[in-house]
């Protein structure tokens, strides 16, 4: 039995050479090499569609396989598409479609679940952009996102309608109401159109473009009624997109009993998420996300830690001067650390998660201790830099 996995980074190929078949890796010209034993490593642009049609006919449609699979972004549509080909398993080229367009998910939501939506418009709806900003709501913000955006790239909070820029009037652009409320990430494996949810995570945010800066697992302000309405949501949610079988990652805003949809994914969510739950529940989910569509269902260990944590470090914009080392915890343990700028490097303005300078994995005996390290943490700053203002000074 062949498998196949587009755009594996090192992590997920090693996931994949747990499983009990045969492993072909289809990677983008120039990718770094993965390290890792596999069936073959082939190189495709899949993100070109006819030069990547001609290659699943000719190169991958004589290995046979029996599922082609991604867990990267933009590896997503060109995997389901190439199972469709080749008559292989996979998610539906159109459900993937409904999750990675974020307008065409909430017009389905819109449709069948208005209840998980906020307000929102496309960016090319004249009419539609005003309501948002109407007379009752003046002042109050909307949020600005690319259609197909990852990572907090290029995500706007606008607070009127001249706020948005001529250059992102177009359909390429969602508009959505700012919810309030705390905002988690929920990953989930669906077989049959059972959805099993294997960790919850609590975000914490930075800025107006809302960057990600710590994941907290199980999620601290989230109590056990709490927890199942989120569920309810998401396994709602993934019905209605028609996700039947693999992996989802979606995140959520909770305010009160109200449980608002924000995106969702056809794959495990990233910034070391997957670790996280391996910690917290002892499923390997990058080796699960992989193996479903050949028969390999997540395998359960005793879970390493009642909580965990990935954090983020960040600095003001400037020049680095200085970076400290991994802390020396006490009441928390540093599982790892890896900081790699230097002194003299540019430090960016936060505006998406690639401005973040490193990230530290951790565990601790329980939510709260958790959410104290994560405190601790980004408050010790690890990052020193020197302003352009401090320059001129």
């Amino acid at each position: 039995m062949t498998l196949v996995v587009l755009g594996a980074d090192a992590a997920v190929a090693r996931a994949a050479a747990t499983l009990p078949v045969e492993v072909v890796h289809v990677r983008l010209p120039g990718a770094a090499p993965l390290g890792v034993p596999a069936a073959a490593h082939l190189t495709a642009d899949y993100q070109h569609g006819p030069t990547f049609r001609a290659f699943v006919d000719e190169v991958l449609r004589p290995l046979a396989p029996a599922a082609v699979v991604s867990l990267t972004e933009l590896g997503l549509e060109p995997a389901a598409s190439a199972a469709r080909r080749l008559g292989a398993a996979g998610v539906p080229p159109e459900v993937v479609r409904a999750t990675r367009d974020k307008l065409e998910m909430r017009r389905v939501l819109e449709r069948a679940a208005p209840h998980l939506n906020p307000p929102f418009a496309a960016g090319d709806d004249a009419e539609a952009v005003a309501r948002l900003f109407g007379p009752s709501r003046a002042g109050a913000p909307v949020v600005a996102k690319p259609v197909a955006g990852t990572g907090s790239n290029a995500v706007m909070l606008l607070r009127a309608p001249g706020d948005l820029p001529d250059d992102r009037r177009n359909r390429a652009t969602l508009l959505e109401r700012y919810v309030h409320g705390r905002e988690f990430s929920v990953e989930t494996l669906s077989s049959g159109g059972r959805h099993t949810c294997l960790g919850i995570a609590e975000k914490r945010t930075e800025g107006e473009a809302f960057v990600e800066v710590a994941h907290l697992m199980p999620p601290p302000s989230l109590d056990a009624s709490g927890r199942r309405r989120v569920e309810r949501a998401v396994a709602e949610l993934l019905d209605v997109v028609g996700l039947t079988d693999g992996p989802a990652h979606t995140e959520v805003k909770v305010d009160g009993d109200r449980v608002t949809v924000i995106e969702t994914h056809n794959r495990p969510g990233g910034d070391g998420i997957p670790d996280l739950v391996r910690l917290t529940r002892g499923v390997d989910w990058r080796r699960a996300a992989l193996g479903w569509p050949v028969g390999v269902g997540p395998c359960e260990e005793p879970a390493r830690a009642v909580a965990a944590a990935t954090v983020f470090v960040t600095a003001p914009p400037g020049r680095v001067t200085a970076v400290a080392p991994p802390p020396a915890p006490t009441a928390w343990r540093l599982e790892h650390w890896d900081v790699p700028v230097e002194p003299g490097d540019p430090v960016t303005p936060l505006r998406s998660s690639a401005d973040r300078l490193g990230m530290a994995l951790l565990t601790a005996d329980g939510a709260d201790a958790c959410a104290a390290a994560v405190d601790e943490l980004r408050s010790r700053g690890t990052v020193t830099t020197h302003t352009p203002e401090e320059e001129g000074t």
